[in-house]
């Protein structure tokens, strides 16, 4: 197969993506990623083809204006609809001619929802198409709604209705700019926002969600419309640099404290409530800082970097505290080590509340919590049923061959769809 991943966002949405892709090309597939240039050179270090979309949304986050319209939108509604409508939106518009442009010759198209244009170039081309969201937030059912409407239950009709609401909101800003690239570039009639979020002509698009089914055994719905393969690993053998190597050699594991790109209310009484904590429950830390604003420097018992690879630093903590994104929960999931999750937004609270609901994370932080709820935490983690339950969930996780199975399923509906295409 030809695979092309269509797919825009931070480094937790195109990682997956490049992941199966790596595995793919092991078994004999060629690959293509189209996102962000801030991307290029992790996609080509990972041996897989690079195509430019001139929509990258990890260089915009970079931005003041970006940081309002992304992190702050709430805060300055007119300003961040004012570089929405002149800068975001032209983007979109000029990404779909680009992605129509990377598809060309390709096999099959997977990708990312906020690859707008997607299904309608796989309807111009006439090949196949498979939705990848990196989170349950797709397909329509009753047992939980939409998490990024709400994650409180709101009953069954209800809660089948928010996905329905967001799927046709999710391109409502952007119609205009669809069906203009559907009449002029791809020479196919204008169509209704969201209209193929779940159906292409009236057929169901198949949906793999690389999240792992050990979390969703009680949801039945998503046994046969959609896929659950697991969460993807990548695994780059970036190793732990010398000076963190030599912080975890030379005392007690540490709690590690990482929010990735999230940014902090005020990083700087954080920083202090975390020193705090970790002097009370008389444990060391690692915070890596990422975009979240803090500037603190190392002592003897707390460590500041910007980045670590996660999975090679988790397994040797004594717990995790983090935001929640998709991956760098997979992460500490897979370590075995206890984690505590403090959300912040989209889907962040939705895994912090699903994660202590199974019993795989304690009760989850906020920021403006005191000094005394996080050394309750730390505490926790020393606990033998803590540690059990985190030992138990790694274990699944780590005999589940996440990779594989989302190829083997996409060459399987490849095959589908080649024999009713002939």
């Amino acid at each position: 197969m030809n695979i092309i991943f269509l797919c825009l966002g931070s480094r937790g949405d195109v990682q997956p993506y490049v992941a199966i892709g790596k595995t793919a090309t092991e078994l004999g597939h060629k690959v293509t990623i189209c996102t962000g240039k801030t991307f290029e050179k992790f996609v080509r270090e990972n041996g897989l083809e690079f195509k430019e979309c001139s929509l990258d949304l990890m260089a915009i986050l970079q931005t003041k204006e970006g940081k309002q319209v992304f992190e702050e939108g709430m805060k300055h509604p007119v300003k961040a609809l004012q570089y929405a409508k002149q800068v975001i939106n032209p983007l979109y518009r000029k990404a779909m001619t680009e992605f129509y442009s990377a598809c060309q010759t390709k096999d099959v198209i997977i990708y990312h929802p906020k690859a707008f244009g997607a299904v309608d170039i796989a309807e111009k081309l006439g090949i196949l198409c498979i939705s990848m969201p990196p989170i349950p937030i797709i397909y329509p059912i009753k047992s939980f709604p939409n998490l990024a409407i709400t994650t409180k239950n709101l009953g069954e009709t209800l809660n089948k209705l928010t996905y329905m609401v967001a799927n046709k909101g999710a391109e409502s800003n952007n119609i205009n700019d669809i069906n203009e690239f559907r009449v002029e570039e791809l020479h196919l009639k204008k169509r209704k926002p969201g209209e193929y979020m779940i159906k292409r002509n009236g057929c169901i698009i198949p949906i793999i969600y690389p999240i792992s089914k050990s979390l969703f055994l009680n949801i039945k719905e998503f046994e046969e419309p959609v896929y659950l393969s697991g969460f993807p690993v990548l695994e780059d053998g970036t190793p732990i640099d010398e000076e963190t190597e030599e912080f975890l050699k030379n005392g007690k594991p540490p709690i590690i404290v990482t929010f990735s790109s999230m940014p902090l209310k005020n990083p700087t009484a954080f920083v202090e409530k975390i020193a705090a904590s970790l002097t009370s429950s008389g444990d060391r830390g690692i915070i890596i800082i990422g975009n979240s604003g803090v500037t603190m420097s190392s002592n003897e018992s707390i460590l500041i970097k910007q980045f670590l690879p996660h999975d090679a630093v988790f397994k040797r903590a004594k717990g995790i505290l983090h935001h929640g994104g998709v991956g760098t929960m997979a992460a500490a999931l897979r370590s075995g080590i206890p984690q505590v999750i403090m959300p912040f937004n989209v889907d962040q609270p939705f895994w912090a509340k699903r994660l202590f609901d199974l019993g795989y994370s304690l009760k989850p932080l906020k920021e403006s919590d005191t000094v005394d709820e996080f050394v309750n935490r730390f505490y926790a983690m020393n606990q033998e049923d803590v540690i059990r339950q985190s030992q138990k969930i790694a274990l699944i996780l780590n005999q589940e061959q996440a990779n594989h199975n989302a190829v083997s399923y996409i060459e399987k509906l490849y095959k589908e769809w080649n024999n009713q295409n002939e």
